[in-house]
């Protein structure tokens, strides 16, 4: 090898070497910079807490001018480095003017600080800034955005807010903001009263009868009975919609069910109103009885109208004579409300009906896997694998997929 090419791959080695050397160093001191930083935000972290803590003392303590002052310093030093807690304190301290002057500008923008951390607290004291223009610029809306913000975090005082806005129709929004948010969250007392306000014909506004029945079918299927009497009596009644008794019959039979003597009166005065009819269908003929009643067999005629899938007329005829506690007509029902053949359909319901369907069939495994879907359709996989479980051991074999999906 010639001295040259020597030269050249030692020169090679030398920047190979070089830039790994460096590579390591800048390594190293990224690793120091990332500890050290932690480690400056972990002792950051320490002092807001600490400086917090001793505020709160120093405030539990506090008889004199002097006291609270200090307590306010201890706040701010805390409140600097980003503790959300000391945020809200030193902002009600701005707000109430205690350990210093009063200064709402300040105590809105503290309280925006520690609200963008998620502090209900924070959320709840801005809402009020907001409703009362103490400030910021009076403004409902805002305030309401708050409210539920703190609401949302479990702050206890934010719904008596939230209701005192609605109640005072505050909002131009045509949708109570408390009572709408509690009915997304499936709140039925919530989703009926904002059906109800959707059907209310007395102000001059129409009835908007599309946003009413979203709301109080919903209702209706978290079986609240307010929700069901007010769907029966809209469709006996047909002012707002057109008139369906089958309809009216299914929503009175599924309050009757929760006792509502409203509905069981009502049903029990349609019944003697079938009754009557009955009598007056009397035939005297040499092929009928002299006075023989004639009655529809609601039974054989849900059957015809369910081979026809006309599911509703079979539904009504069915629950005429669910009370009967027919096995056929319990698992006709219960798989209508399953499978959403009717406007009413309830997975409650259909669990109901199964349910007195299995006490009779306690053999019957197509019971038990029905159940099981439906549990699974909740989401209650605990229950869905106790039926599927139940419905395999009576010789109902479910699939790998089914087993898969409760895993």
């Amino acid at each position: 090898m010639s001295y040259k090419k020597y030269q050249i791959q030692e020169k090679r080695f030398y920047k190979k070497y070089i830039a790994l050397i460096t590579t390591m160093i800048t390594t190293l001191l990224t690793t120091i910079l990332i500890t050290f930083s932690s480690f400056a935000q972990n002792l950051q972290a320490n002092d807001a807490t600490v400086a917090y803590q001793q505020g709160k003392q120093q405030e539990k303590n506090a008889s004199t001018t002097a006291h609270y002052e200090k307590a306010f310093q201890l706040y701010e030093k805390s409140a600097y480095l980003g503790y959300d807690s000391a945020q809200v304190a030193l902002a009600q301290f701005y707000e109430l003017g205690i350990g210093t002057k009063t200064n709402f500008l300040k105590a809105a923008d503290l309280y925006q600080r520690a609200l963008e951390q998620g502090n209900a607290q924070a959320a709840f004291r801005l809402g009020n800034l907001y409703e009362k223009g103490n400030g910021v610029e009076q403004n409902m809306e805002q305030a309401a955005l708050c409210y539920l913000q703190a609401w949302g975090g479990k702050y206890p005082r934010a719904s008596e807010a939230l209701e005192r806005i609605d109640a005072k129709r505050w909002l131009s929004s045509d949708l109570p903001t408390y009572r709408f948010y509690l009915a997304m969250n499936n709140d039925k007392n919530a989703q009926y009263q904002l059906g109800k306000t959707y059907l209310d014909t007395k102000s001059n506004v129409r009835p908007n009868w599309v946003k009413a029945k979203f709301w109080l079918q919903k209702a209706a299927k978290n079986n609240s009975v307010e929700a069901q009497l007010l769907l029966a009596k809209t469709y006996e009644e047909g002012e707002v919609i057109e008139k369906n008794n089958d309809l009216a019959t299914n929503y009175y039979n599924q309050a009757a069910r929760q006792n509502s003597e409203i509905a069981l009166l009502w049903l029990e005065n349609q019944q003697l109103q079938e009754n009557l009819e009955s009598i007056r269908l009397t035939k005297n003929t040499n092929n009928v009885a002299k006075n023989e009643v004639v009655t529809v067999n609601h039974f054989e005629e849900g059957v015809k109208a369910w081979n026809m899938k006309n599911n509703e007329v079979a539904y009504a005829h069915f629950q005429k004579v669910s009370s009967k506690k027919n096995p056929q007509v319990l698992k006709y029902l219960a798989i209508m409300h399953k499978d959403n053949l009717i406007a009413s359909s309830n997975l409650s319901e259909a669990i109901l009906y199964l349910n007195d369907y299995i006490k009779i069939y306690t053999e019957d495994a197509e019971g038990y896997k029905l159940l099981g879907e439906i549990y699974l359709a909740k989401k209650q996989k605990s229950e869905a694998k106790y039926y599927f479980e139940q419905a395999e051991k009576k010789g109902i074999k479910i699939t790998k997929e089914v087993w898969a999906s409760l895993d």
